[in-house]
C-alpha cells in the first residue's frame, strides 16, 4: 500500500459511533465502571475479507500500547466462511466502544466490495477484471472501494486515489468526453496518441458516437500501432456481446489480430458468464475454420486467445451490498459471556493473525 487511507476526522474521534453505544459508555463512566472486554467481529455470510488497513490506522491513533498485542485479524484478500471470526480486539470498554461502529463499517463495506470483485473474477474465466465504479460511489469511499476491489482479485481500478492506495497506475486512457468534444473518433484518437504520456497504454474508446466496427477499422488503419480498442457501446443500444465478436473478427480479417479489445459496461457475474459462453462459441468456430482451411485462414494458430483482454465493471462492485458482519462482546474482565443464541467465550479462530503496529 502506497499511502494511508484518508479517514474522516469525525471517524477518528468516534463521532460516527451509534448513539446507544455512546450512551452506554457514559452510563458506565458515571458508575465508575470500565471493564476490559474482548470483541469478536463475526460474519453471517461468506465472502472476501478487507478493511484491516483502515482498522489498523484507526487503532494506531486510539488504542493504547498496552492493548496492541491483543488485536487479531484475517488478512485482506482472505476468503472467509459464514460464522467465522474476522477480527478480534481486546481493550477497555471506554476506549473500544467509541470505534466499534466504525470498525464494523470498515470491514463490512470493504469486504462487500472485495467479495463483489471476486464474483466477477470467478465468472470471467481468467480475463482480467478492472473496476470502473468510481462514479457510482460516494467520493469519500472511492479510494477504499477501489482498493478493496483489488484485494478481491481485480487487476486494476480507475480512480487516482484507489490506484495510489494499491500501488497501481489508474486504468482508463480515453474518456467519452474526448470523443464528444473532438466530434470525430479519428481526431480524438490522434489527440490521445499525440498528448498522452508515452509510458501509458494507448487505448481508444469506440462505439460512443459511431458504429463500433467502422470506428475500429478507422482507428487501426490510421494508428496501426495502437495498443487496443475499448468497446463502450451505450446501454441504450442493448446487449453488446455480439458486437464484441463482430469487432474481433473484423480486426482479424484486416490483419490486426494483435490489437487488443476491452469492454466496459454495467456487467455483473451473470452477464460476464454470457461473454465467456460467447467466447467459447467463437473459439469453437475458429477451430472448425482452422481444420477446414488448414494453412489458409487469417486467424492465428493460437485458438485459445481471448475474445477480449479486459472486462471493465461500471456498477456491480461499487454498488455491492456490505457483508453482514456483527460485533459481539465475548469476554468481560476475563469471564466468558455471550448473548442468547451464542456460546460464551472466544470462538476458535486459528486463521487469525496478530496485527503488527509500527
Amino acid at each position: 500500500m502506497a499511502k494511508e487511507f484518508d479517514i474522516l476526522q469525525k471517524v477518528l474521534v468516534g463521532e460516527t459511533s451509534e448513539a446507544s453505544i455512546k450512551r452506554t459508555s457514559d452510563i458506565l463512566r458515571k458508575q465508575g465502571a470500565n471493564p476490559t472486554v474482548t470483541v469478536e467481529f463475526i460474519s453471517r455470510e461468506e465472502g472476501v475479507f478487507c478493511g484491516i488497513g483502515e482498522v489498523k490506522q484507526l487503532l494506531t491513533r486510539n488504542l493504547p500500547e498496552a492493548f496492541r498485542d491483543d488485536v487479531w485479524s484475517l488478512n485482506d484478500g482472505d476468503i472467509f466462511q459464514k460464522n467465522e471470526v474476522l477480527l478480534r480486539i481486546s481493550s477497555t470498554y471506554a476506549i473500544i466502544s467509541q470505534f466499534i461502529t466504525a470498525i464494523n463499517g470498515f470491514i463490512s463495506s470493504s469486504s462487500g466490495w472485495a467479495t463483489a470483485a471476486k464474483e466477477c473474477v470467478d465468472a470471467s474465466d481468467g480475463i482480467p477484471i478492472v473496476n470502473f465504479g468510481a462514479s457510482q460511489a460516494h467520493p469519500n469511499v472511492v479510494g477504499a472501494m477501489d482498493y478493496s476491489s483489488i484485494q478481491g482479485g481485480a487487476k486494476g481500478c480507475s480512480s487516482i486515489v484507489g490506484a495510489d492506495l494499491s500501488d497501481l497506475t489508474p486504468a482508463g486512457s480515453m474518456d467519452e468526453s474526448l470523443v464528444l468534444l473532438s466530434g470525430d473518433i479519428v481526431e480524438a484518437a490522434d489527440a490521445l496518441v499525440t498528448n498522452l504520456k508515452p509510458e501509458l497504454p494507448k487505448v481508444v474508446s469506440i462505439g460512443i458516437v459511431g458504429d463500433e466496427t467502422e470506428e475500429a477499422k478507422k482507428i487501426v488503419e490510421n494508428f496501426p500501432s495502437i495498443r487496443g480498442l475499448k468497446i463502450e457501446t451505450p446501454p441504450e443500444r442493448g446487449d453488446n456481446r455480439f458486437i464484441i465478436k463482430e469487432v474481433r473478427e473484423r480486426l482479424d480479417q484486416l490483419g490486426f489480430a494483435n490489437t487488443q479489445l476491452s469492454i466496459s459496461g454495467d456487467f455483473n457475474p451473470e452477464s460476464i458468464s454470457k461473454i465467456i459462453d460467447l467466447e467459447k462459441e467463437w473459439q469453437n468456430e475458429n477451430a472448425k475454420i482452422s481444420s477446414a482451411e488448414e494453412g489458409n485462414n487469417q486467424i492465428p494458430p493460437n485458438l485459445n486467445r481471448r475474445i477480449v483482454q479486459v472486462i471493465g465493471i461500471d456498477r456491480y462492485i461499487a454498488c455491492h451490498k456490505p457483508i453482514s458482519i456483527y460485533p459481539h462482546i465475548k469476554i468481560i474482565d476475563g469471564n466468558p459471556v455471550a448473548k442468547r443464541g451464542q456460546i460464551p467465550g472466544l470462538i476458535s479462530s486459528p486463521r487469525l493473525l496478530k496485527v503488527e503496529f509500527e
